[in-house]
C-alpha cells in the first residue's frame, strides 16, 4: 500500500456519514504532492472514481495546477481501467462535475470510444460496452467528441455482437435517437427487438424505445388526423411492452397519458359522461403509476446525467392535474383540451429524455432536451393559451380590441384543426409566428401585452435548460413527500402551481424592467415622485402570469372570507380545493429566519380549511445598490405547526428583488461612490 491508500484507510475509520457521502479530499489522501506522485497507481486501480471525486471535494477543491499535473494519469486510467464497474463510476463522476469534464472530457471521450468499439467487436470484455457508451453519450452532447463518431458506432450494430455487450444498450440508443434523429438508430432497435440471443428484458427495452419513437413522431406531426393515428400506434406498442414484462411503470405511464389524449377523439361517438369517466379513471391510474415510479426510482441507482428529475416529476403531476380539470368541462371544443394534454405529454417526454451535461464551449452545466418541434401541437397550445388570456386576463378582456383578436385566433385554430392551410389573413406566407400577423391597428399597449403573453407561454411550457430550477423542484418534491397530506388530488394541483410559480420567479429574476411595459416596471427603480412600488404591483404581475398558465378561471384576486381575511392570489382548481399565494413587500435587509418570523403565520393561516400547502411571495424592496441575493438563496421552504397534533403546514418561500438596478447602473453608482470618497480627503486639505 502507498501513502495515499494508508491515508485513505485512516480517514475512512473516523469519517462521518456526511464525509463518507462526499468522499475524501486531497488533504485526506495525504495532500496534492502525494496524490501526484502515486497518481498512476491510483488511476489504473479500483480507486479511479475516488481520485476523481477528491478533486472536486467542496472543502478542498483541487487547483488548476493539480488538475493539469494529473492529466496523464487520469488519461491512462480511462484507457486502462481496472474493471468495467470502475469505468462506469468514473464516467458518472466525470459527467456530473463540470470541472472534471472541462479538464479531462476530450481525452476520456476518445478512450471511451475505443473501449466501446473493442467491446462490440469482441476484442475486449463485453462488459465495457455499456459503461463506455453511457459515458460517451453525455460527452458527445456536451461537445467533447463529434457525435457522428458515436452514431456511426451505434448504427453499425448488427445484432450478432456478444449479448453481454448489447443487453443494456437499447435505452442509450433510444436517447441518442431522441437527440440526433438518425433513422439508422431505429433500425438497430428493430434488430435488437428481434435478436434471439438477447434476454427477453433487453428485447422489451428495444420495443419500449421504438414505442417512444412513435410517440415522438406523433408529437412532430403537423395535422390532427396524423397525430391521432400515430398516438394509437404508440398506445398499442406501449401496451405490448406492459404485457411482455411485469412492472413496466414507464410504459404504463406513457400509455395512460396517450390514452387520455385519445379520449377526446371519442367525444363525437360516445356520451360525454362516458368520456368523463374514462378521463377521471385515467387520471387516477396515472397518478398512482407516477407515484410508484418515482418511489421505485428513488431506491435504485440511475445515472445522474440521465433525466431532469425535478422537471420530469413536475411535468407528470401537471399532466394529472390537467386531466382532472378537463374531465369537468367537456362541452368545450374537444381539440382545445386534447391539445393542452398533448402539450403536457410533450413536456413529460422532453423532461424524461433530457440529459445533464457540461458544455465544452463555455464549461457551463446545462440540461439538453430532445429537439421536438411539434409545430402543430405547439401552435394549437399557444392559440389555446392566447384565447384564454384574451377572455380571462383582467387587462385584456376589457379592451375593445380583444374580441377582434379572439376571432382571429379562432379562425387560425379552425384552419389548423381541419388540416387546411393556416394562412394568416392578409399575409402571403403560411406558417408565420402568430406575433407577425397581429392586426396592424392594434392598440400599442395591448400589442405589447400580447407579446408578453406569447413570451410567457414559451417560457412557461418549454423545458428550461436551467439546472438550478430542476434541483429546486426535485428538493421540494422530496420535502413535500414527507407530509401525510401529500395525496391526490392536492399533490398534482399544488405541484402545478409550485412549478409555474418557480418558473415565474426564475423569469422575473432575469427580466429587465421594461419586459412587459407597465406590468413589469416594478422590477426597476420607482417612477419619478414615487418612493416605493406597491405590493399590488408585484401581485398583479404574478396573477397575470399564473392566469395564463393554469386552468381558465381557476386563479382569482383577493378572495374574501378566507380564514377571516382576504387572500392575495387564490388558485381553486376544483370546488373545495384551494391554494393561496400570500404576497408581501419587504423594505429592509432580510434573513430567512426574519422573513419566516414576520410573515409565515399569516400565510399558513389561510390553509386552515384546505390542504396544508401554500406559497409566500416576497417582493424585496430593500437597498439594492450593492446587488441582491442569488436566486438559489431566495427560494426555500419551511414547516409550521401550531399544535403537536395538527399536520405541519408547508410554506414555499420565494423572494424577488424589486425596485432594483441594472448591472451597468450598479457599476456606475459604484464608480460615483468611489469618486466621492476620493474627493472628500482632497476637499479637507
Amino acid at each position: 500500500m502507498g501513502a495515499a491508500e494508508d491515508a485513505l484507510t485512516s480517514w475512512a475509520a473516523t469519517a462521518t456519514d456526511q464525509q463518507l457521502d462526499l468522499g475524501p479530499s486531497l488533504s485526506d489522501l495525504g495532500g496534492a504532492d502525494v496524490i501526484i506522485a502515486e497518481a498512476q497507481v491510483l488511476a489504473t486501480g479500483p480507486h479511479l472514481p475516488l481520485l476523481l471525486q477528491s478533486l472536486v471535494n467542496p472543502d478542498v477543491p483541487a487547483t488548476q495546477d493539480t488538475l493539469a499535473a494529473l492529466t496523464p494519469a487520469i488519461d491512462q486510467g480511462f484507457r486502462q481501467p481496472y474493471r468495467a464497474w470502475v469505468l462506469l463510476e468514473a464516467c458518472e463522476i466525470l459527467n456530473n462535475e463540470p470541472v472534471l469534464s472541462n479538464a479531462y472530457g476530450r481525452k476520456a471521450a476518445t478512450a471511451l470510444l475505443r473501449h466501446a468499439e473493442a467491446a462490440l467487436d469482441g476484442g475486449e470484455d463485453p462488459a465495457y460496452a455499456h459503461p463506455a457508451i453511457a459515458g460517451l453519450l453525455p460527452l458527445c452532447l456536451g461537445g467533447y467528441l463529434n457525435h457522428r463518431r458515436l452514431t456511426g458506432l451505434l448504427t453499425d450494430i448488427r445484432g450478432d455482437e456478444p449479448p453481454d455487450a448489447l443487453h443494456r444498450l437499447p435505452l442509450l440508443i433510444g436517447i441518442a435517437y431522441d437527440h440526433y434523429r438518425d433513422d439508422g438508430l431505429l433500425g438497430v432497435l428493430h434488430t435488437l427487438e428481434h435478436a434471439p440471443a438477447l434476454p427477453p428484458a433487453a428485447r422489451n427495452d428495444a420495443r419500449y424505445e421504438l414505442a417512444l419513437a412513435t410517440l415522438s413522431a406523433a408529437l412532430h406531426a403537423d395535422q390532427a388526423d396524423e397525430v391521432m393515428r400515430l398516438l394509437k400506434v404508440a398506445a398499442l406498442r406501449l401496451a405490448t411492452v406492459e404485457d411482455a414484462e411485469e412492472a413496466r411503470l414507464d410504459a404504463r405511464a406513457y400509455r395512460l397519458a396517450v390514452t387520455a389524449a385519445l379520449a377526446f377523439a371519442d367525444l363525437d361517438g360516445q356520451r360525454t359522461s362516458t368520456v368523463r369517466d374514462r378521463l377521471v379513471s385515467t387520471a387516477h391510474d396515472l397518478d398512482a403509476t407516477v407515484a410508484q415510479r418515482f418511489a421505485w426510482a428513488a431506491r435504485r441507482h440511475q445515472p445522474p446525467w440521465l433525466e431532469a428529475r425535478g422537471h420530469t416529476e413536475a411535468a407528470w403531476h401537471q399532466l394529472v392535474a390537467t386531466l382532472r380539470h378537463v374531465s369537468t368541462r367537456l362541452l368545450e371544443p374537444s381539440w382545445l383540451d386534447a391539445t393542452k394534454v398533448l402539450a403536457e405529454v410533450l413536456q413529460v417526454y422532453q423532461a424524461g429524455r433530457a440529459v445533464y451535461t457540461t458544455s465544452a464551449g463555455d464549461g457551463l452545466e446545462q440540461i439538453l432536451a430532445p429537439a421536438v418541434e411539434g409545430a402543430f401541437i405547439q401552435e394549437m397550445a399557444l392559440l389555446y393559451h392566447l384565447e384564454q388570456a384574451l377572455q380571462h386576463d383582467a387587462e385584456l378582456s376589457r379592451h375593445p380590441d380583444a374580441q377582434q383578436l379572439v376571432k382571429r385566433v379562432q379562425a387560425r385554430r379552425g384552419a389548423l384543426q381541419s388540416g387546411a392551410p393556416a394562412e394568416p389573413p392578409g399575409k402571403p406566407v403560411a406558417g408565420q409566428p402568430f406575433s407577425t400577423w397581429l392586426p396592424d391597428n392594434l392598440d400599442p399597449a395591448v400589442h405589447h401585452r400580447i407579446l408578453g403573453v406569447l413570451d410567457d407561454h414559451a417560457r412557461g411550457f418549454a423545458l428550461t435548460g436551467n439546472v438550478l430550477l430542476d434541483s429546486q423542484l426535485e428538493s421540494l418534491h422530496a420535502a413535500l413527500a414527507e407530509s401525510p397530506a401529500w395525496k391526490e388530488p392536492a399533490r398534482s394541483y399544488f405541484t402545478s402551481l409550485q412549478t409555474h410559480f418557480l418558473r415565474f420567479l426564475h423569469d422575473r429574476f432575469d427580466a429587465q424592467a421594461d419586459k412587459l411595459g407597465a406590468m413589469t416596471a416594478y422590477l426597476g427603480p420607482p417612477k419619478p415622485g414615487q418612493k416605493l412600488w406597491l405590493e399590488e404591483d408585484v401581485q398583479n404581475d404574478c396573477l397575470q402570469y399564473l392566469t395564463g398558465m393554469l386552468e381558465p378561471g381557476s386563479v382569482q384576486r383577493e378572495v374574501i372570507d378566507v380564514a377571516s381575511g382576504r387572500t392575495d392570489i387564490t388558485y381553486t382548481p376544483q370546488p373545495g380545493m384551494r391554494f393561496i399565494i400570500e404576497v408581501k413587500r419587504h423594505e429592509s435587509k432580510w434573513t430567512r429566519d426574519g422573513l419566516e418570523a414576520k410573515y409565515s403565520a399569516q400565510a399558513a393561516n389561510y390553509t386552515a380549511t384546505t390542504p396544508p400547502f401554500c406559497i409566500l411571495f416576497i417582493g424585496d424592496h430593500s437597498n439594492h445598490s450593492k446587488g441582491y441575493t442569488s436566486l438559489q438563496d431566495s427560494v426555500w421552504h419551511t414547516w409550521l405547526a401550531r399544535s403537536p397534533t395538527e399536520t405541519p403546514r408547508f410554506i414555499l418561500i420565494g423572494v424577488l428583488p424589486i425596485g432594483g438596478f441594472t448591472p451597468s447602473e450598479l457599476t456606475r453608482r459604484a464608480r460615483l461612490s468611489r469618486a466621492r470618497r476620493t474627493a472628500q480627503p482632497r476637499a479637507a486639505q
